[in-house]
């Protein structure tokens, strides 16, 4: 089975020079802050800040679905809000997935934004894709979203 592709849209109030900070550039600090009950930690592995070419695990908490991801950073741009990585480790694609390639792109939209996450798919061969798992995962990533978008209307300097 070949690379499967989807994304999806999320529109906010908040401006996109913000969120593309608080959920990209210091989603290691961010998202075990406010969603303790999905991650435990993040440590680099490779380099010491979000950088391209820098890896980062995410420890995810005990009772969650996956104990671990590692991504690796492979674009990052910031003056367009652009961040791309791979996740090639862990135990969210361990014998499913070759990797997941995943873009963030904030547009801006009036006086807020627009975030577009494209994620591309690898199986690994003999592999069938499971379009309920990426749904799923879908509504996750909407949830982790609006968390970290509320957390910043609560806190107007945060990130400003």
């Amino acid at each position: 089975m070949g690379v499967k592709t989807y994304s999806q849209e999320i529109e906010s109030p908040v401006v996109a020079a913000r969120l593309f900070k608080a959920f990209c550039l210091d989603d290691h600090n961010v998202f075990p802050k406010l969603m303790p009950e999905s991650f435990k930690s993040t440590e680099f592995v490779k380099g010491t800040s979000v950088k391209a070419g820098s890896v980062r695990q995410f420890n995810f908490s005990d009772g969650y679905q996956y104990k671990n991801a590692k991504n690796k950073i492979d674009e990052l741009d910031l003056a367009n809000f652009y961040c791309k990585y791979t996740t090639t480790g862990g135990d969210m694609v361990d014998g499913k997935y070759e990797c997941l390639v995943s873009e963030t792109k904030f547009y801006p939209k009036g006086s807020g934004c627009v975030c577009k996450v494209t994620t591309h798919v690898h199986p690994l061969s003999g592999i069938e894709f499971n379009e309920e798992a990426a749904k799923i995962g879908q509504e996750e990533l909407k949830k982790m979203f609006k968390v970290v978008e509320e957390y910043l209307i609560a806190n107007p300097d945060a990130y400003a």
